[in-house]
């Protein structure tokens, strides 16, 4: 049976809508912000099944940012909702990780005006014994790759899910990358991408949390890389899928594979050929 063929939608942002995943919006804020932002997406999704977009069952999600200074996965907090309308509409059974396997985002190079930012979203189904990470890497053949590996227990982890203050999310990300430190061994070079694995400690199948939740904890711990000197401020990919096995009771553990890339690599075409 054939795939569906891949497609993108074009989501454009105001500024006074867009969050971060460092940003300073209370829980309050962020509620209204992702209810408006949802509601949006949920416009948007209709009118792309309207156009042809079809139902897709395993897939792989691109996000190109444009428009944003900032490294392209802080956008995770302002993807959630739009992610979540595109459940809403009914574009793909679930957004959990047994069928969004794997989440990446990269910067969209081309200038675009000020005051909005611009998300591509690209979807591209999979077959059921397709491996995204293997898919990946092997666009890369050669590359060279540095793994660190973090265990975070329950005061240092930090999800989009979690309802806290802004004072409190800071707390918690800078425990993050106290619990970071020493993790990051080598460096893949001042070019590369990353892929973060996250392991649950709930061992029930189907239960487990989106792994691009985690984005936080995820940037916290890539931060301690980039003021050791080991990593880029933004790499050219960055990309979160589900790791095998379970955590320990009471913590969660990301695997971060950071891989060379060439300077100019062009990720869209490369996971479409």
């Amino acid at each position: 049976m054939s795939l569906p063929r891949p497609y993108a939608v074009r989501f454009t942002v105001s500024a006074s809508l867009w969050m971060t995943t460092t940003g300073s919006e209370d829980a309050t804020e962020r509620k209204r912000h992702r209810g408006r932002l949802r509601a949006y997406g949920r416009s948007v999704w209709r009118d792309a099944k309207k156009a042809g977009a079809p139902r897709v069952g395993r897939y792989l999600m691109l996000v190109t940012v444009g428009g944003r200074r900032e490294s392209p996965v802080l956008a995770a907090e302002t993807l959630k909702p739009l992610i979540d309308a595109g459940t809403d509409e009914g574009l793909w059974p679930d957004d959990d990780p047994y069928h969004r396997v794997m989440t990446c985002y990269l910067r969209d190079p081309r200038p675009l005006p000020g005051g909005r930012a611009e998300l591509f979203i690209w979807v591209i189904p999979l077959r059921p014994n397709t491996d995204p990470l293997a898919m990946l890497l092997a666009r890369v053949p050669g590359s060279r790759a540095t793994l660190a590996r973090a265990t975070f227990d329950e005061g240092s982890w930090l999800t989009s899910n979690m309802r806290m203050s802004a004072r409190d999310r800071k707390s918690f990300q800078t425990r993050a990358m106290k619990t970071s430190r020493g993790a990051w061994k080598a460096s893949p070079g001042a070019d590369c991408g990353v892929v973060c694995q996250v392991r649950y400690p709930d061992p029930r199948p189907r239960y487990k949390g989106d792994p691009d939740n985690v984005a936080e904890t995820a940037t916290a711990m890539w931060g301690v890389g980039v003021l050791d000197g080991l990593l880029p401020a933004s790499p050219s990919i960055f990309c979160f899928m589900l790791a095998d096995g379970e955590s320990e009771p009471g913590h969660h553990d990301l695997d971060m594979l950071a891989f060379s890339t060439p300077g100019d690599v062009d990720w869209p075409t490369l996971l479409l050929a």
